[in-house]
């Protein structure tokens, strides 16, 4: 399930990845989600409505900089540029799984 995005501040390496984890322990039990399908490619990432053909949001490798989870919370979120934004504009896109999924 889709939790949702926000945008990182840029820091350096270390800073951006603890202000990542002090917000995906915030998020934590966040109740808005949408479901999601996760699409894992050697192009990169695809995210796709529950339906699975309605394409959400595509991140090719390239452009994701970060990625994390956490197994007891289910989550897996990752941080990248977003093709119409600055460079310096990053985004980390959180997603949490249904027990079993995982």
């Amino acid at each position: 399930q889709y939790v949702g995005s926000f945008m990182v501040e840029e820091l350096d390496l270390q800073q951006r990845a603890g202000r990542v984890e002090e917000q995906l322990r915030a998020l934590k039990d966040c109740p808005r989600r949408r479901s999601v399908v996760l699409r894992f490619s050697l192009q990169g990432l695809k995210v796709y409505g529950a339906d699975g053909e309605t394409l959400l949001m595509a991140h090719a490798l390239r452009r994701i900089l970060y990625s994390t989870w956490s197994l007891p919370d289910r989550q897996f979120a990752f941080v990248a540029r977003n093709p119409h934004s600055p460079p310096s504009a990053l985004f980390c896109h959180l997603f949490v799984g249904l027990p079993g999924e995982v």
